[in-house]
């Protein structure tokens, strides 16, 4: 237990550095979340979009129903028809949909033939084709009710025409799931948590392994009433509490913040999201056990924890999703452990009912990163054995004295 006493020791006196790491992810997690409850609601209401009419025509029963159709739908507002206010109001987002009545449309509908409409909206918004759409509907009632009753006039029309737009059909939502989904906050979280495990599994581990790898240390255990096995057990010991402390930190900010979020959402979902990163944990520690001979100095500690976790996050779909990935790095990212941890993210979230059939996918995930964990663990031992049989095993490494 000397060994593992001394572990924790070494750790206390650098905890800041892992302090600080842990810090700053869980206060971005905490403002993103903040964002995030302020938009999302599970009331449905309409969209109202802001649209303006520029009449260049004269004001009849059809272009004063088609104001009447809009206003109901969306906020109306007023700009002059001149070009330069137009167009500040569309880039500065004053107004989503712009619809320009030239002069003669009325006549030009009532005899048959309309004119063009013209529409200026702000690209690639939904509201506009939304706001496009009703316009369109409305001026093709106005056209089929006149031309299936000529005799009727402007005012009929438009009142038929806004009868028929008015009609509602009752919708019914059907869940097909026996709970809540897990909600998209704590499905982003549980991706990006492959990375600030596999950075402070790292430093937590590299940390310890440095200062009992310094060469004058290194040969003092060498004579001390020790033996390898018990040094190999405490710090085994340490590595697992290191992980599994972590783990736990990590996991249980993830959950509290997004709580409100779950309300509803199936445990099981919960767990299964608890046990995949406890399985990417364990291939964390494979990984930090195999690069801490490779870590000589601080420096290089930093390099390494930082580069790998964030080369691992962006390949393996922590923080870009697979899918806009091409194909060639989605091939390369299936050697890669996050690979299977955010595939096991995916299909766990997606999960509507569990089965057989569903747990499937789930399942293979988490034997593959088992696989990843012992092959990695597996080289770790045997790079080790050689490097501390090897003389440079004494050789120079960075020394310092803990204080």
């Amino acid at each position: 237990m000397k060994v593992f006493k001394a572990s924790l020791l070494i750790l206390r006196r650098r905890a800041a550095q892992v302090t600080v790491y842990f810090s700053m992810f869980t206060a971005m997690f905490i403002i993103i979340a903040s964002f995030y409850s302020d938009q999302v609601t599970t009331d449905f209401s309409a969209v109202r979009p802001s649209f303006t009419v520029i009449n260049r025509d004269q004001d009849t029963p059809l272009t004063d129903g088609l104001l009447e159709f809009l206003r109901e739908r969306g906020t109306e507002q007023v700009f002059p028809d001149e070009k330069k206010q137009l167009q500040d109001a569309t880039f500065y987002h004053a107004t989503e949909y712009i619809l320009i009545i030239p002069e003669g449309f009325d006549e030009s509908v009532w005899s048959g033939s309309p004119l063009s409409l013209e529409a200026v909206s702000v690209p690639g918004t939904g509201k506009s084709y939304y706001l496009d759409s009703l316009a369109n509907q409305y001026w093709n009632f106005v056209n089929v009710y006149h031309k299936a009753d000529p005799s009727l006039d402007r005012a009929a029309v438009s009142q038929m025409a806004l009868e028929a737009l008015s009609t509602e059909a009752s919708v019914e939502m059907v869940r097909f799931s026996e709970s809540q989904p897990v909600s998209e906050l704590y499905e982003s979280y549980s991706r990006v948590q492959s990375y600030i495990l596999m950075v402070l599994t790292l430093l937590c581990v590299s940390s310890i392994t440095m200062s009992f790898r310094r060469p004058d240390l290194h040969m003092r255990n060498l004579c001390a009433p020790i033996t390898t096995r018990q040094k190999n057990l405490g710090l085994f010991l340490y590595c697992a509490l290191v992980g599994f402390a972590v783990w736990l930190l990590t996991s249980a900010v993830g959950f509290f913040v997004s709580l409100p979020t779950l309300q509803g959402t199936d445990g099981r979902l919960i767990a299964l999201l608890f046990l995949n990163s406890f399985l990417y944990t364990l291939t964390a520690l494979s990984i930090a056990m195999l690069l801490n001979y490779f870590i000589s100095n601080p420096n290089t500690q930093n390099a390494i924890a930082n580069f790998l976790g964030l080369a691992l996050s962006f390949l393996g779909g922590a923080f870009v999703p697979l899918e806009f990935l091409s194909e060639g790095l989605r091939a390369v990212s299936r050697f890669t452990p996050v690979y299977w941890y955010s595939e096991a993210v995916s299909d766990i979230c997606r999960l509507t009912v569990l089965n057989k059939e569903t747990m499937a996918p789930v399942w293979r995930s988490f034997a593959m990163e088992l696989a990843f964990a012992t092959a990695i663990l597996c080289l770790a031992l045997a790079v080790g054995k050689s490097k501390n049989k090897a003389e440079k095993s004494f050789g120079s490494t960075r020394t310092e004295i803990e204080m």
